[in-house]
């Protein structure tokens, strides 16, 4: 479980990069868009996994 919480938050922060640098807000709307909703996706993921790990 902790495994893939880290494998998911690297990714996250690998995203978050991504959009900074390229400046994909302002070159692609469309897929800085879709960037972000995966980051989104990616940060439920992680709440949901360290929320049942604390729960066993």
């Amino acid at each position: 479980m902790e495994y893939a919480i880290e494998l998911l938050e690297e990714n996250k922060k690998y995203l978050e990069r991504k959009v900074i640098k390229t400046n994909l807000m302002q070159v692609d709307m469309r897929k800085a868009t879709l960037e972000l909703k995966k980051i989104n996706e990616l940060k439920r993921a992680i709440k949901f996994l360290k929320l049942k790990r604390r729960k066993q």
